[in-house]
Order: C-alpha cells, then structure tokens, then sequence
C-alpha cells in the first residue's frame, strides 16, 4: 500500500512540471501581426476662378483667377499661386470633397459649387474650384467711383486721380478684367451722394461702388462737430442703397487736408477728419462694407503729407497713387487678414 501511494503522487507531481500534461495543451500559440496594405495617393492639380454666372464651370470670358485661397483635398492643404493654380500632393484614391478655408478668400467673395474629386484624374486633368460674388444680374468685374471732386480726380495728371492706378492694379492682379468707372462730381456734399447714389447704381450696375465723400461736408457749419454733422448718416445711407441694388459697398475714409493750408484752419479740419473717421469705420464695417482707409495710407506714405497734394484739399499723382493702392488692397486682401483701418480704432 505504501509504494502504490508512493507511486500516485510521483505521477501527479510529474503532470503539474508540465511533462506532457494537459495543461500544456491550452496555451494558445500567438497570431501573426497584419501588415496593412500601404493606401494608394496621387497628385491633384487644379485652379480656383471667378465663377461670374456661378455655374460651376469656367465659361468663356471668366478670366479671373483667385490667388492664395488655402484649400483641403483629402486631408491635403494647398495653396493657390499668382495665377489662381494648385497642386495637392499624396492625396488619397476615393472621392474627395474639396474645401476651400473662408478666411483666405478675399472681401465678399465665397464658395461657389465646389466639387468632389474622383482621385485619381484622368490624365492631364484639373480641378476647376469656382468662387462667387453676391452682386445678383450686376455687371462682374466693375467699379463705380463714388465722390466729389477728389473722386473726379482733380489735381491729376490728365484727372485720372486714383482710378487709372487702381484699375491697373486689378488688372493686374486678377489677370484679368477690372474696369473703373468715374462718377465724381465736384463740390458736392454726402447728402447730394445719398440722393444720387440710387440713379447712378440703376444706369450702371456695377459689381462694387467705391464710395468717397465728407471733404466738402466740413464747409458748412454743422460739420464743424462730428456729433451735428450728417457725413456718417449719409453714408449709412449710402451703404444700404448699394445693398439693396445688389452692388458691394466700399467707404473710404475721408482723406486729410493739406497741413499747409492756414495752419490753424488745418489742424481744425484734419481733427474733425480724424474724428469722422473714427466713428465711419465701425459704422461702415457693421453694416458689412468694405473700408479702405485712404487717410491712413497716406499719412503713411514716405514723403511729408504737404508733398502730395496741389492745393488745401486736392491730392497730387502721388497722393493719388496712395489712395489707388489703399483702395486696392482693401479689395483684395483676404478676410483673414488685419485691415490696417483697424488702427483708427487704437488711435
């Protein structure tokens, strides 16, 4: 009896070491690890237009491109170059939607029908991603110049005043059309400009309206204080009838008055300028215009501010070269950028 017990317990010590034992049986063996199918990418090359009939397709005549709009394919971001071209790099096969980043378009302008991308193109293929404006049945690619005397050019060379800079600006960086057209006329007031203002937009329908008054609302007494002069409710005005007709409003900032004009007079009157100013540019950026900020402009300009003008209030060429540019950037420059408007709001 003692050797059978003897003989039991050696067994099972045996089967518990793992010598053979059922135990050993259920240890599952590891599996392999997958390795993932590497995912199939391609370029993708395209451009970003004006899309004026907001079709979605690049018509005959739509020659405007749109330069440094940030776009997302597939999880790709690119840029458009000078010439409204991209090209995505290593975007993933499959049908991507193509987004466009809002803040890097310029004032106004939006996405249009945008498509989705079967990746890969076709050979030589490219994507058109089309822009639009909200200006209705206007005429695309137009700009009324809105104003007195100053807007008429007075002062210039052949009285070009800003227009003809600023058209070739446009021209130039749309790559494109662009056409300025004058509708200044001397003397007047922002009350004649919000009496008019509807007559003008109906006979010529422009895309946008450049709108310039105020100089002349200092001749009379009332505007010798901000607070009882009628510039910023007539501009408001102004703004809302552009609106209405479908056409994009531009304020420009009232532009200073010669410093060498009967100092004491002119330092009155640049104070009230500043002082207008000051309450335009809100005003004007809440009712949803543009602003461009001549004024600034031109008292940034190298040159002393005597320098650029021909008389007490009438720039010269290069005073009018600075408003052509302050105009022109205020119309391109994309949303996410600082206006340099903005610092009439710290002065």
């Amino acid at each position: 009896m003692k050797g059978a017990l003897v003989l039991a317990v050696l067994v099972l010590l045996l089967g518990g070491c793992g010598h053979g034992g059922p135990s050993a049986a259920s240890v599952p063996a590891p599996s392999p690890t997958a390795v993932p199918t590497p995912a199939s990418v391609h370029p993708v090359s395209g451009v970003v237009f004006y899309d004026e009939n907001a079709n979605g397709v690049i018509d005959d005549g739509e020659d405007v491109r749109i330069p440094h709009v940030v776009l997302t394919l597939g999880g790709r971001s690119t840029e458009s170059d000078a010439e409204g071209s991209f090209a995505a790099t290593a975007v993933p096969a499959g049908t991507r939607p193509v987004e466009i980043r809002p803040e890097s378009l310029p004032p106004q302008f939006r996405a249009g029908r945008v498509p989705s991308v079967a990746v890969p193109l076709p050979e030589g293929a490219r994507v058109p991603v089309p822009v639009v404006l909200p200006i209705g049945t206007n005429q695309p690619n137009t700009y009324l110049a809105f104003g007195d005397s100053i807007t008429a050019g007075d002062g210039s060379r052949g009285s070009r005043g800003y227009r003809s800079a600023l058209q070739s600006s446009l021209r130039e960086y749309w790559g494109g059309r662009a056409e300025v057209w004058n509708d200044g006329i001397e003397s007047t007031r922002s009350d004649d400009g919000r009496d008019r203002i509807a007559g003008s937009l109906a006979a010529e329908r422009p895309a946008y309206v450049l709108i310039l008054y105020g100089t002349n609302d200092w001749n009379l007494s009332a505007c010798h204080r901000v607070i009882t002069c009628f510039t910023i409710e007539n501009t408001r005005s102004m703004i809302r009838q552009a609106k209405a007709a479908g056409t994009i409003p531009v304020v420009a900032t009232i532009i200073p008055v010669n410093p060498a004009y009967v100092n004491r007079l002119a330092d009155e009157r640049n104070f009230w300028v500043d002082e207008t100013n000051k309450a335009l540019v809100p005003m004007a950026r809440a009712e949803g215009a543009i602003v461009a900020d001549l004024n600034l402009a031109m008292k940034m300009e190298s040159p002393p501010l005597v320098d650029l003008f021909t008389d007490h209030v009438h720039p010269n060429d290069r005073g009018y070269g600075a408003m052509a540019d302050a105009f022109f950037r205020a119309l391109t420059q994309p949303v996410g950028t600082t206006p340099a408007s903005q610092a009439l709001d710290r002065r």
